[in-house]
């Protein structure tokens, strides 16, 4: 922090905040020391708290200050505030959900500019960080004086145009979210929003701006006070949507034009129409040289650029490709480079002049990735044809096709060694082949919605993707099963990338940010929001350079810094690969093994409590429920709303006959999503299927805590009871069944199984029979009475009732009763070998 931040971080606060919120008027107004006022606003100490502590919005009208016409100040003095106050307009937007990236978008902005003042601030700003983020090696977002100068937010969807009103005061926008906003232009401050339409296309102000006029797909134009938000009138008489509207300059006509090839003109005081009338752009990729000083982009515009990392200077152009250009790999001498277009080509080049030296041809639609073996001789291309093919590099002629994919091929990475690769489709899965044979090995499952972008491991043990759900997963390549969730990005994650160490990935979004990510613990550390979506992003061999393409056409170079150590990346001892092979033994249930390598990861990495939290699960596994509770009450700080965590540790403390603390923790646990009964319901169900009976009743208690009148939690815990010897608690959850469905044949038949294991027989022929009347054809009451009569030997009314259940459902009861030792007693009957046989009439 600079000395004056650490002055004013040192004043009560009622005198801190005096000093930010007046301080700068002071020296202009009374003091007239601008000087004093110049210093403090180039302070970074006095922007950071300023904007922590009133807001963007204030910081930026201290600029304003300056404008003052009796404020004397060098030119030099005048432009370095203007820059700055430029920059944190432009920005106010982020700076308005995320203060923290303060520094990263002033570096963004200003690094170009070689003042002594903003040179000394961007230092200041470098020194203040004391956590992981993206600095920009240059200046990678607009600059003051260049573009917008503002950026409003507030649609949730297009926005398809915006008028200014005649005093300049106030804008309106219309948008693809059905609705219209009133803008303060000084400030940036939503006033008003205007609803009543569907879609909204256009949107224009009269002469006097009282009034405003917007066109819309629901077929119709409304005029608003533009004061008051309120609408006047609504004009209807277009067949389709409405594209455009103006106002001619009396402000007494409106034109509009509709998709239905009209134009109509309107009487803006009454409504009424009066005659018709008929008759180098976004980059999608980017790849960097093995030796880090070069990256190649490629572009919507058909073309590549091969850029200097280092100055970020364009030094060539590739053409030859007809549409847009999806993907690019380099190859690992990195004097050569492959392609892939929506051409349906690939083409291979030579980075050093620039030439194309060879077309791959063979798909049948767009080729949307690439990625070539590590000896180079080979690549493999993914398509829209949703197929893969693998190509010889040096001849040019394809050599397999792979096929598996249910729809467009978007993305594919070779593994290390080059036998394996994994792809990734808009079917929502990911495949994993052998490049060798052309042979699907396995598939992998989980995302919601396609899947963009994969990356794999240094080890080639893990696998990144990201998909249109808003999530990065992480896979073991080996058990083909899903060990994590990375959730954060607001919108669509289109690219992924691992750093070579392996300890670190960045992502890139439609939410127009890149996100770095810890691959141990699974959380964001650091992120950069731009000014359009990210497309692609890359690391340099040096694990630090990134080098990221947005929509904008917009090449940014950016290095990780404040990282710190993460351990030592080298193999056997790389702490994510050790974290994520512990996980993998655990799902496979080789807890011992498991909890071998996390001791090992706890070694290396003792900051991360994500480590504790996996330990406590596996010690519960092994049933060593006291040092489950210790590992995880050391990872609390980061459980924060996981339910499961809470779970987990209440049902471990209850296990130590701590009941009072378990209570706390699943008391906290159900308080997070107080009204969330379906999350206890399905963890029953998923704990019910690998048989975990004691925790399954465990989840439906809280699930019945939320909802005590929900009949089939009531049954589901009496089949549970059941299952799990609890026989008497079966048949009173049973009964709080019964007393909402008296007439349930199949709840009655259930009761009478737990009744006969507690020995009462005739209690439980009684409820089978009341089964039977209420349902003739229930199934299970047949078969359950036919067990309990083979178990008493009676063997007549044993074959009576399991003929009626095989009627029935012949398939499922023939089956069940081959194994059932209830009928171990009557099993040598030649009657009952012949109902297990095709002797039995079943109509």
């Amino acid at each position: 922090m600079s000395k004056l931040g650490v002055w004013l971080a040192q004043q009560s606060q009622g005198d801190r905040e005096y000093l930010l919120k007046y301080q700068p008027r002071d020296f202009v107004q009374g003091l007239k020391d601008f000087n004093r006022y110049c210093a403090w606003l180039t302070d970074f100490g006095f922007i950071e708290m300023k904007l922590e502590v009133l807001g963007v919005q204030a910081l930026i009208d201290d600029y304003d200050l300056a404008k003052i016409s009796d404020v004397l100040l060098s030119d030099g003095q005048g432009e370095t505030l203007r820059l700055i106050q430029g920059a944190i307009r432009k920005s106010a937007h982020v700076l308005d959900k995320d203060k923290t990236e303060l520094v990263e978008h002033l570096w963004g902005r200003l690094f170009d500019f070689e003042t002594p003042e903003i040179q000394g601030m961007l230092a200041q700003a470098k020194q203040s960080k004391d956590r992981p983020w993206l600095r920009p090696l240059k200046a990678n977002l607009e600059r003051p004086g260049e573009g917008a100068l503002r950026t409003l937010v507030g649609h949730s969807s297009f926005v398809t145009a915006v008028a200014i009103a005649p005093n300049g005061k106030t804008a309106i926008s219309a948008s693809d979210d059905n609705t219209l906003k009133i803008w303060d232009t000084e400030t940036g401050r939503e006033l008003k929003t205007l609803t009543g339409h569907s879609s909204v296309n256009a949107v224009a102000i009269a002469p006097d701006g009282k009034t405003a006029i917007s066109a819309s797909d629901d077929n119709t134009l409304k005029i608003w006070d533009t004061e008051t938000g309120r609408k006047l009138k609504t004009l209807i008489g277009h067949s389709f949507h409405v594209k455009a509207v103006a106002i001619v300059p009396d402000g007494k006509t409106a034109i509009s034009v509709s998709n239905y090839p009209t134009l109509g003109i309107w009487d803006t005081e009454t409504g009424s129409e009066l005659k018709t009338l008929t008759g180098h752009s976004s980059v999608n990729a980017v790849a960097i040289a093995p030796d880090g000083k070069t990256a190649i982009s490629a572009s919507y515009d058909k073309t590549l650029k091969i850029w200097d990392t280092e100055t970020g200077r364009e030094l060539k152009t590739l053409r030859g490709h007809s549409n847009r250009v999806n993907a690019v790999a380099i190859a690992p001498d990195g004097k050569t480079a492959i392609s892939a277009s929506s051409d349906n080509t690939l083409k291979i080049w030579d980075t050093e002049t620039g030439r194309e030296l060879k077309t791959l041809t063979g798909h049948t639609d767009k080729v949307t990735a690439v990625d070539l073996a590590p000896d180079g001789k080979t690549a493999i291309s993914a398509s829209w044809d949703s197929t893969l093919k693998i190509w010889d590099t040096e001849t040019g002629r394809e050599l397999t096709t792979l096929t598996g994919h249910s729809s467009f091929v978007t993305a594919v990475d070779l593994a290390p060694d080059g036998k394996t690769a994994i792809s990734a489709s808009y079917d929502k899965t990911l495949k994993i082949w052998d490049t060798e044979t052309g042979r699907e090995l396995t598939t992998l499952t989980g995302h919601s919605s396609a899947v963009n972008a994969v990356a794999i491991a240094p080890d080639g043990k893990t696998a990144i993707s990201a998909s249109y759900d808003e999530t990065l997963k992480i896979w073991d390549t080996e058990t083909a099963s899903e060990l994590k969730t990375l959730a954060g990005h607001s919108n669509s994650v289109l690219a992924v990338a691992i750093a070579p160490d392996g300890k670190t990935a960045i992502s890139a979004s439609w939410d127009k940010t890149l996100k770095i990510w810890d691959l141990l613990t699974g959380k964001e550390v650091a992120s950069f929001s731009g000014e359009a979506a990210f497309n692609g992003c890359a690391f340099a061999p040096d694990g630090v350079t990134v080098v990221a393409g947005d929509a904008s056409g917009r090449v940014h170079f950016l290095r990780l810094e404040g990282m710190g150590d993460l351990g030592d990346a080298a193999a056997p001892n790389n702490p994510v690969s050790l974290f994520y092979s512990g996980l993998a033994l655990a799902k496979q249930g080789q807890y011992e093994a498991a909890l071998a390598k996390l001791a090992e990861v706890a070694e290396i990495r003792p900051d991360a409590p994500i480590v504790c939290l996996e330990q406590g699960k596996v010690l519960c596994e092994l049933e060593r429920y006291a040092e489950a509770v210790a590992s995880l009450d050391q990872a609390k700080e980061i459980a924060g709303k996981d339910r499961d965590f809470w779970f987990s540790r209440g049902f471990a403390l209850s296990k130590c006959d701590s009941q009072e603390a378990a209570r706390e923790s699943w008391d906290f646990a159900i308080n997070i999503q107080p009204d969330d009964c379906d999350f206890w319901f399905e963890k029953a169900k998923k704990l019910f299927d690998v048989e975990r009976y004691e925790q399954t009743i465990l989840c439906l208690d809280l699930a019945i805590k939320i909802e005590p009148s929900k009949a089939y939690l009531w049954e589901w815990r009496g089949f549970v009871m059941q299952r799990f010897g609890r026989a008497e608690e079966a048949i009173s959850s049973y009964d709080r069944v019964l007393e909402w469905q008296p007439d349930d044949a199949g709840i009655l038949a259930n009761r009478a199984w737990a009744l006969l294991t507690l020995g009462r027989h005739d209690e439980a022929m009684a409820n089978w029979d009341k089964a039977l009347e209420i349902d003739p054809n229930c199934t299970g009451a047949y078969y359950n009475k036919a067990c309990s009569f083979a178990l008493q030997n009676q063997v007549e009314l044993a074959l009576v009732n399991l003929q009626r259940a095989i009627e029935l459902e012949p398939e499922k009861y023939r089956e069940v009763a081959k194994t059932d030792t209830d009928f171990d007693g009557i099993r040598g009957d030649v009657r009952f070998q012949e109902l297990l046989g095709n002797g039995v009439n079943e109509n």
